[in-house]
């Protein structure tokens, strides 16, 4: 099984080498490492040029003619790849010496799967762990495996590629989209194993709460204060107009879905799909109403099983006591 690393890098060198240095240190070591660098205007691509002239395995190095912005050069990067498996990688994280052994081996028992996604510690700028993981946030905050998609934990197989490309126009997490459609039709697999160091610094990308929240100590109640509770009526409707990219794309795509799971589950899918996008329109909705209003509102949707299509008694409970 080849093995290919796809990395996407912009002005990243400060913690670069730490990124690189860890694929070497690898138990199983990549087959190739594709770089596709979003015009860096530091020592990013000399830092990888370096690098490539003495990697024990081949490092492609592409420098974009012009800015795509992260989901596109991610894209550029996973398209150029050659290996039957991808791990997408960020510039500025470590990886554990058993990852790719261990990812391989999930692939390898779990022919079905397409995509593998592990767990990821969380530490601070100088690798100091904070105590808590990534999947243990997402769980402590209430929202359901499903929203565990993190790109740099993320591999695919390639074969998932003809699937996921291209990312449609508009949609800004290419992680999310990897994953969300593979978790949908049941050909994902989380591994809790944590493989990974994430570093949280002044410059990430990420905006996720779940990784955010990088605190030990931090109670369900105070989470749920600093964020589950906040107004997520834009992310909502941002989730709206993603599902039904999801849908599209698995009308587009079902002949060849249809190669590695039943009719039935691609029909379920597009079902829950449309279920889900009802539900969550709803949602805009009440959120949009004064508490006291909301109340009834709120208490009639889930006896009617609106919030089995979310997190259930879980995203009740924020609908009631949201500001």
């Amino acid at each position: 099984m080849k093995i290919s690393i796809a990395m996407a890098t912009y002005n990243g060198e400060k913690y670069l080498q730490e990124q690189l240095d860890s694929f070497v240190a690898q138990a199983r070591q990549p087959d190739e490492l594709v770089v596709c660098d979003d015009g860096s205007s530091d020592a990013t691509v000399e830092i990888l040029r370096q690098f490539a002239a003495s990697a024990p395995f081949e490092v492609k190095i592409h420098v974009n003619e012009s800015n795509l912005g992260y989901a596109k050069n991610f894209e550029k990067a996973m398209s150029l790849c050659s290996g039957d498996i991808v791990f997408l990688s960020d510039q500025d994280d470590v990886w554990l010496e058993n990852k790719l052994a261990e990812v391989e081996q999930a692939f390898l028992r779990n022919p079905d799967k397409m995509v593998v996604i592990n767990d990821q510690l969380i530490t601070d700028g100088e690798l100091r762990d904070s105590g808590v993981t990534k999947l243990h946030n997402v769980r402590k905050l209430g929202l359901g495996d499903s929203w565990f998609v993190t790109g740099c934990c993320t591999a695919l197989r390639k074969k998932w590629l003809d699937i996921i490309m291209p990312i449609p126009v508009g949609m800004d997490m290419h992680d999310a989209w990897v994953n969300r459609l593979a978790d949908s039709v049941g050909v994902r697999l989380i591994l809790e194993s944590t493989l990974q160091l994430y570093r949280r610094h002044e410059n990430n990308v990420s905006e996720s709460v779940a990784v955010k929240s990088g605190n030990k100590t931090a109670s369900v109640v105070s989470l749920w204060t600093m964020y589950g509770l906040r107004d997520a009526r834009a992310g909502w409707e941002r989730d709206i107009r993603n599902l039904g990219e999801y849908s599209k794309r698995i009308e587009e795509r079902r002949p060849e879905l249809e190669g590695w799971v039943a009719g039935e589950t691609v029909d379920g899918f597009l079902v829950s799909m449309n279920e889900k996008r009802a539900a969550l329109s709803r949602r805009v909705e009440l959120a949009s109403l004064p508490r006291r209003r909301r109340w009834p509102n709120v208490l009639s949707f889930w006896f009617t099983g609106g919030y089995r299509h979310l997190s259930g008694w879980k995203s009740a409970a924020k609908d009631l006591i949201r500001p």
